[in-house]
């Protein structure tokens, strides 16, 4: 796009009126659309100095390095020569939408001038080249160019179809007739979470004594709101033949879930199994997932397969991620209460539930994924893969709830129950490797003797009850899946080399239902901390992948065709830790429609203090609790009236012998009372109700 002239102005005036704009600019959602999303944060605090989400839609960098020595610069010294390699801007965290640049040009040598704009997420890939999004083909994305002629100042607004979706840095550079440029003022208006007026409006928080955590709760929350897309502005496929386009139509609504901030900008299913539990906990924007569920149903196919991937990718043949549909399917009615979206849809519901139950071997009682074998990018996919298996079982017993929702009368629920049973026991007697305490990854591997227990088959299984979270073998899962960490994360044996967080943020999930909360601690300050604290990340948003010697080349070996720059920093599939944190450590979750029933089950891990709420159509959920030194601890809790629930608390130091007051009465402690404890287990205070109470144990 050529660049407007315009008047002179002194650079520092500029500048300053960059910044004003940004600190006062009116709130507004993204261009034309409608702002239906929340427009006040539903509990305010403290913790919300860690959102990462700026207050106004318009921002300005943060500050100004030459491209050449990495030199810090003031904004009055960013100027360009032909002689010079550039200079570039940090917007000091992960950003996305059009660029405005303005700049006066000093002097020039002729025709064919121009100022070059590239971007890149990571700090690697700062220069002249932007780092790669638009596909995994050898050519890169390039530079947009703004042209100029003559002296004078210069507006240039990146066209909106080229809008560049994730970046930290952007780097000017000049090429063409020798020339002399001054940069007076850069803004960028952000594109993302394009139905909110204020994209600080979260409907969840989450605060406890350890800074760190906090920090990664608030960086997933805000990788969320950086996927949270208008569904006119995707990733163009095909792509075109040079730079990028993302004006594709990926969907229907104002505001969709995708799978990253710069790539791929689509809609991938697999990816929602982390994001929409995420998103539920977090900014609470559901929306999006709706709109992200109506598409992909919009385009099953009539056998009842559902898209690998959103349009206009459009990728197909993939068993897992159409049970990922299911599942998330389920999982947004749950958060949602929305029953009449499953009502809508039920008979592709049950279209896309005949064609997966069809593919079960009667012979041995297990899946064969044979022929819709694409994954998450996993190597060594075979046909009756765990993973596939375990995902066929969450898929029938979350097919149950949704029947049972809907008043299905054809007995679906029980046949779906009863089919999950009998997988859940041959999927025990088949797939269990004893003498590892851990499950084979397939069939195939085991009578191959091939020494492959996967990191997402074994964490699913626990994560969706395969196995019984009281059971040794949880536990041995639990302790098998520390062998595979490395001082940044988990290495996945099934993508050797690797760390996938999306993989990684099941198995976080499953050592804290195994009730390993200090492994699953860990796991997340090594691994997701590591990439936060970063400095060549967005310290801001969380990472697709990494390789486990700590370069960004996920994938590289496994579809990606060498390009590191191709990982997205900032990927839904990776928010584990926000649900985890929510869900497990403060302990507060749904278990019924919308919240008409709900769980209390806090780990304390080595915090001493933790404390955060949702929202759902029926109010507002809080939890807080503290823990003293010598094990005794408070909890206090407050939902919606008219609700009930169920408490699981720790014994004090795994104390037998203890005093539990609620609301200042003290409990009876007799078995089968109100009051349940089974040794080494939590207190169980089942038949709750509504209101704010107080839990004192000691």
């Amino acid at each position: 796009m050529a660049s407007h002239p315009l008047s002179f102005v002194p650079v520092f005036i500029l500048w300053a009126l960059v910044l004003v704009r940004e600190a006062s600019a009116q709130t507004t959602c993204w261009r034309d659309t409608k702002c239906t999303g929340a427009e006040t944060s539903a509990f305010p605090g403290e913790w919300e100095s860690n959102i990462f989400a700026p207050p106004s839609r318009t921002v300005a960098p943060k500050a100004v390095f030459r491209l050449d020595t990495g030199e810090r610069i003031s904004a009055e010294s960013a100027s360009l020569t032909s002689a010079r390699s550039g200079i570039y801007f940090d917007f000091g965290l992960e950003v996305g939408g059009v660029v405005t640049i303005r700049y006066s040009v000093l002097s020039t040598a002729g025709e064919g001038a121009a100022l070059g704009i590239a971007f890149a997420e990571a700090k690697d890939y700062v220069g002249p080249v932007s780092d790669k999004s638009a596909d995994i083909s050898d050519r890169n994305d390039g530079a947009l160019y703004a042209n100029f002629s003559a002296a004078g100042g210069y507006t240039y607004e990146m066209p909106t179809e080229q809008l560049r979706g994730g970046f930290r840095y952007m780097t000017l550079f000049l090429v063409g007739a020798t020339s002399s440029v001054t940069v007076t003022g850069v803004s960028l208006e952000i594109s993302f979470q394009p139905t909110w007026s204020n994209l600080r409006a979260y409907q969840g928080y989450f605060h406890s004594s350890d800074d760190l955590l906090n920090k990664i709760w608030y960086s997933g929350a805000y990788t969320l709101q950086t996927n949270a897309l208008h569904p006119k502005t995707g990733r163009a496929w095909p792509p075109p033949e040079g730079q990028w386009l993302n004006d594709g139509d990926i969907g229907v609504g104002d505001t969709i879930n995708t799978d990253g901030a710069k790539r791929d900008r689509t809609v991938w299913p697999g990816d929602m199994g982390v994001a929409i539990p995420a998103s539920f906990y977090s900014t609470g924007d559901i929306e999006s997932v709706r709109n992200s569920l109506t598409t992909l149903y919009g385009i099953q196919e009539q056998n009842g397969l559902l898209p690998f991937s959103g349009p206009p990718l459009l990728a197909k043949n993939s068993d897992t991620y159409h049970m990922w549909t299911m599942i998330g399917t389920y999982n947004y009615v749950l958060y949602s209460g929305d029953v009449d979206f499953i009502r809508g849809i039920w008979s592709k519901y049950l279209l896309a539930m005949s064609f997966i139950s069809n593919q079960l071997d009667s012979s041995l009682g297990l899946l064969n994924i044979t022929g819709y074998s694409d994954d998450w990018g996993r190597f060594n996919v075979t046909s009756t893969q765990a993973s596939a298996q375990v995902l066929y079982y969450r898929a029938l017993i979350t097919g149950g709830a949704l029947a049972t929702w809907v008043g299905d009368t054809t007995g679906a629920n029980s046949t779906w129950l009863e089919a999950a049973a009998k997988l859940r026991d041959v999927i025990n007697v088949q797939l269990w490797d004893e003498k590892a305490g851990v499950f084979h990854d397939s069939l195939e591997t085991r009578d191959a003797n091939v020494n492959l227990h996967p990191q997402d088959g074994n964490a699913l299984a626990v994560l969706f009850g395969v196995v019984s979270t009281a059971s040794d073998r949880a536990q041995d899962i639990s302790s098998s899946l520390t062998k595979n960490w490395t001082p940044i994360g988990a290495e996945s044996p099934e993508l050797a080399g690797e760390v996938s967080t999306f993989i990684s943020s099941f198995e976080i999930q499953a050592h804290l239902l195994a009730r390993q909360a200090q492994r699953a601690l860990d796991l997340i300050r090594t691994s997701w901390g590591w990439y936060l604290n970063n400095e060549n990340g967005t310290q801001s948003t969380m990472v697709e992948g990494y390789l486990v010697e700590g370069t960004w080349g996920y994938r590289h070996d496994a579809g990606y065709e060498e390009n590191y720059s191709y990982t997205s920093h900032s990927h839904g599939w990776a928010t584990g830790p926000v649900t985890a944190l929510t869900e497990y450590i403060l302990g507060l979750s749904i278990t019924g429609l919308a919240g008409s029933t709900w769980q209390i089950a806090p780990q304390f891990g080595d915090l001493s203090h933790a404390e955060g709420g949702f929202t759902t159509s029926l109010g507002k959920y809080f939890a807080s609790w503290t823990v003293n030194s010598d094990g005794s601890y408070m909890l206090e809790y407050s939902v919606p009236k008219g609700t009930s629930g169920v408490l699981l608390l720790p014994a004090p130091n795994g104390n037998e012998r203890f005093k539990v007051l609620v609301d200042g009465k003290e409990m009876p402690k007799r078995f089968g009372q109100p009051a349940e404890t089974k040794t080494n287990g939590p207190l169980r205070i089942p038949k709750r109700t509504g209101g704010q109470h107080r839990i004192e144990v000691s």
